[in-house]
């Protein structure tokens, strides 16, 4: 009995060849590794670009000069805010050219160390007062001593940018000074 098939009877290569007889095609290898070392390192740069962006800044401005607007409020109803933050708590002071230093002085607040931790609500109250007297105020000077954790600074800012207030029973956020403009601390 002949087990020869009929390719291999005409010269074909046997079952290694295609329908037409042809021999096999050699294997194709790829080499990836060059792919996959640049498509990693894009992977990595692409990560941090994006981690980058989320981080959140402070909203905090820088004082610019410019001739036609003054950094001190120049109206009876403008005064900004100083606010320094130290190991023994709040001192405000607050300065404007339509204001006499008598005026400024009444409401010149220290606001000390309350059981150990710092009094935001305390400090919160005083502005706002101090926003009802002088409604067109919006910009505090934050200054803070040296070796002051970030968490304290951050609080202070919000506990001076806006409060609740209530109004004809519902609640409304209002803002109290939002503007802060950040300065080096003393040392």
């Amino acid at each position: 009995m002949d087990t020869s098939s009929p390719a291999e009877e005409e010269g074909g290569h046997g079952s290694g060849g295609n329908v037409f007889g042809e021999p096999p095609a050699a294997p194709i290898e790829l080499n990836l590794t060059a792919l996959m070392d640049i498509l990693s390192n894009l992977l990595f740069f692409l990560l941090a670009a994006f981690g980058a962006t989320i981080v959140m800044a402070i909203n905090a401005t820088v004082p610019v000069q410019s001739p036609d607007k003054n950094d001190v409020a120049a109206t009876k109803q403008t005064v900004t805010a100083g606010l320094t933050v130290g190991k023994q708590g709040f001192d405000v002071t607050f300065s404007g050219t339509a204001q006499s230093p008598e005026e400024l002085e009444k409401i010149h607040i220290k606001i000390p160390l309350r059981e150990g931790d710092f009094d935001y609500a305390a400090l919160t109250a005083h502005l706002v007062s101090v926003k009802e007297k002088y409604p067109r105020s919006d910009t505090m000077i934050l200054s803070t001593e040296a070796g002051l954790k970030y968490d304290t600074m951050v609080k202070t800012m919000d506990a001076a940018r806006e409060t609740t207030v209530k109004v004809s029973g519902i609640e409304r956020l209002v803002p109290v000074f939002p503007t802060v403009v950040v300065t080096a601390g003393s040392k």
